[in-house]
């Protein structure tokens, strides 16, 4: 966690920082356990939906899945990715978003236009994903430096994406979480408040109070809210006005991919030279499109054949 850059008291002052487009600002309350983390994406979500033409729906879901996902990785002491995926027979028959421990971001999805359209722009994630039954929301913690994976699946059963990541976090983080999503024209920003262990423990009921009080201001947060123009501390200010709220330095979240041309190489070599011969044969070159950031890469056949080649191969390890 950050030093402190910032401190905002109950009618007091402090220095503010200028508002952050693309970026992630953690917060305490004082005196009582309970933490929260602000997100606004802006060049970065717009950076992710502009790869594909996705439909209204989809970009809009997908927008929240960005804030979600940042807000949690955020959370979480993980070395590695957060990925959440969505498996489902409907119209959108998968989509994933991936968030790593620096909060980079990209994401894809796998949709049927004209089904998805059938929908309109306001259709849920439960729908798109062919209904609560038909679809599922996969979340796994990535541990990039022992291999490890943990999985958490949450069924579609509630409406937005906003009250699918609250259940996650409370069955397997057991965190009491409140999450408000907001998205506009490619924007999104998302306002995660948790009520941490120990909160209404022991003889005094003053945290458990100031959770209680502060999860109800946020089922009456208006989500545009998010998207106004201002500081974190002035949306805190707002949105907790009898609290002494605490925040921490902002952290920058951006748009960026993992694909790169070596990969790509790599994934020749697993394909087999026989594979690439036969492309070659068909197409004339070997190109290999990035699913999440649409970039291209083109081997001519002389550049293809000389992935397999042992100075090639020896070269890359």
């Amino acid at each position: 966690m950050q030093p402190d850059t910032e401190n905002k008291t109950a009618g007091g002052s402090a220095s503010t920082p200028p508002p952050a487009r693309d970026a992630i600002t953690r917060f305490v309350f004082e005196r009582a356990p309970v933490r929260g983390a602000w997100v606004t994406l802006d060049a970065a979500s717009r950076g992710i939906l502009d790869c594909h033409p996705y439909p209204p729906a989809l970009r809009r879901v997908l927008a929240e899945l960005l804030a979600a996902s940042t807000l949690l990785a955020s959370t979480l002491k993980l070395e590695g990715s957060l990925i959440v995926q969505l498996q489902g027979s409907g119209p959108v028959k998968l989509l994933v978003v991936e968030c790593n421990d620096a909060l980079e971001l990209r994401a894809t999805a796998q949709w049927d236009a004209q089904r998805t359209a059938a929908f309109g722009q306001h259709a849920t994630l439960a729908e798109l994903a062919g209904g609560a039954t038909q679809g599922r929301l996969v979340i796994t913690l990535d541990s990039k430096g022992n291999g490890t994976l943990y999985q958490g699946i949450v069924t579609l059963e509630t409406t937005s994406v906003a009250s699918l990541f609250e259940h996650y976090l409370a069955t397997s983080e057991q965190l009491a979480s409140r999450l408000v999503l907001a998205t506009d024209a490619g924007r999104a920003a998302g306002l995660l408040l948790q009520r941490l262990p120990g909160a209404g423990t022991g003889d005094d009921p003053g945290p458990d109070d100031t959770w209680t009080r502060a999860a109800l201001l946020m089922s009456q947060l208006d989500p545009v809210t998010l998207l106004a123009p201002g500081s974190a501390q002035s949306l805190l200010a707002q949105s907790f006005p009898h609290d002494d709220v605490r925040m921490f330095g902002q952290k920058p979240v951006a748009f960026r991919c993992s694909c790169s041309r070596e990969r790509v190489e790599r994934a020749l070599r697993i394909a087999g030279l026989a594979e690439v011969e036969s492309i070659l044969a068909e197409r004339g070159n070997v190109e290999v499109t990035c699913e999440f950031c649409n970039s291209s890469y083109v081997f001519a056949p002389v550049e293809a054949r000389a992935v397999f080649s042992p100075h090639a191969s020896s070269a890359r390890h």
